[in-house]
C-alpha cells in the first residue's frame, strides 16, 4: 500500500480519472449553488437596506422636519 493511499483512507484501491472529473463536476456544482445563494441573500439584504419607505416608517418626524427644512431653504433661495 502506498504512502498516499494511506493518507487518503487506507484503501490501496486508487479512483480513476473518470472519478476525479465526476467528482470535480459535483464540487463545482455545489459552488454555483453557494454562489446563486449567497447573491440572493444580498439582493434581498440590498433592497431592504434602500428601500426609502421602510426609513420614513422608522423615522416619520425626522423625515417631515427635514421635508420642510428643505422647502423653505429652496422657497427663499429664489
Amino acid at each position: 500500500m502506498s504512502d498516499r493511499a494511506l493518507l487518503e483512507g487506507g484503501s490501496a484501491r486508487t479512483s480513476s480519472p473518470g472519478d476525479e472529473v465526476a467528482r470535480a463536476e459535483l464540487e463545482v456544482e455545489r459552488a454555483r449553488e453557494r454562489v446563486a445563494t449567497s447573491m440572493l441573500a444580498l439582493r434581498d439584504e440590498v433592497a431592504r437596506k434602500t428601500d426609502w419607505r421602510s426609513w420614513i416608517r422608522r423615522r416619520p418626524t425626522a423625515f417631515f422636519g427635514a421635508a420642510i427644512a428643505v422647502g423653505f431653504w429652496l422657497g427663499y433661495r429664489r
